[in-house]
């Protein structure tokens, strides 16, 4: 499974009116993958977290698609309708996947497609192997209302749109490293951190992680007064540059620990390696006894065992 921080688009990509909602906050998760499934009245996609039996390829996309037919419990709707046969698998490169339907699929339509179509594409593209899914219906390219080819379909293509003055909310699903009660090690947290515009994951998981814990048992590693500046990834080397208060440590916390939290959490993202840390731009010599003109890679040593 690719490590948990998935870009999800919120719940749906539909134009469904409702009214101004408050911002969600994080919320812890658990499980390996999500599955989506439809809410009683068919109108919205729900969460639903499994472990997986099998691991990659075809046989977990096959898997997956038989769950999204048969939900665990009572509560939603298969997001694959009986009506529905499994399609044919074909992986081809770059990460595409091609679902093989026969005429069976075009039993459903409207509003409750799309809705089927949304939780497919989400949930597939949750796999290491996956991040684009293109569907095809009796040996043809799936068609939308106007006849034209839908094309490649991938999660971030399913927001959360739910009126005019709605706020449009996508999900990230990451590893937050915060302090333990004495702020001696490190705790990991799985979170499902909203957010909107064009914000970075690592701009989002550094903003969780400045907001401090949503779990018990664990505490902040720096004050709410942090801000990051910027922070830019290049050649698998994440620099961070927070602003003066990063080096008013907390009392409780110990600097390893301070240090770590940052690094094992940047670390936790695709293609990030290393951290550098700049503060108010500048490179400072020392944050305590921690040498900040040296880079960090992630250590598994500072993390509390169970």
């Amino acid at each position: 499974m690719k490590r948990y921080l998935w870009m999800m688009a919120g719940v749906i990509g539909l134009l469904l009116l409702a009214g101004c909602k408050e911002e969600p906050e994080p919320t812890l998760w658990e499980g390996d993958i999500v599955i989506y499934h439809l809410d009683k009245e068919e109108t919205t996609l729900v969460e639903r977290f499994c472990s997986t039996e099998k691991e990659e390829g075809d046989e977990l996309i096959r898997e997956l698609l038989e769950r999204l037919r048969t939900p665990e419990d009572g509560t939603v709707v298969p997001a694959i309708p009986e009506s529905v046969a499994l399609p044919d698998i074909f992986i081809e490169a770059k990460g595409l996947v091609s679902l093989l339907f026969d005429e069976s699929y075009n039993t459903v339509s409207g509003i409750r497609e799309v809705l089927m179509r949304a939780a497919i594409v989400k949930t597939l593209c949750q796999t290491e192997k996956v991040d684009s899914v293109e569907f095809y219906v009796a040996g043809q390219p799936l068609l939308s209302a106007q006849n034209m080819p839908i094309g490649i379909m991938r999660e971030t293509d399913f927001i959360d749109s739910t009126g005019p003055e709605a706020n449009y909310y996508q999900y990230l699903y990451a590893t937050i490293y915060y302090a333990n009660e004495e702020g001696t090690a490190l705790m990991a947290s799985n979170l499902k951190i909203p957010y909107t515009g064009t914000e970075t994951e690592e701009a989002i998981v550094l903003r969780q992680l400045i907001a401090g814990p949503v779990a018990a048992k664990m505490a902040p590693v720096v004050s709410e007064d942090v801000e990051v500046r910027s922070v830019v990834t290049k050649d698998n080397i994440c620099t961070v540059d927070f602003s003066k208060e990063f080096l008013d440590k907390l009392p409780e916390v110990s600097e390893e620990v301070v240090i770590y939290s940052v690094v094992n959490t940047l670390a936790e993202l695709p293609g990030i390696y290393q951290v550098r840390f700049l503060v108010e731009g500048k490179q400072e010599k020392l944050y305590r006894k921690m040498d900040l003109t040296q880079m960090y890679e992630r250590n598994l040593n500072v993390i509390e065992k169970e």
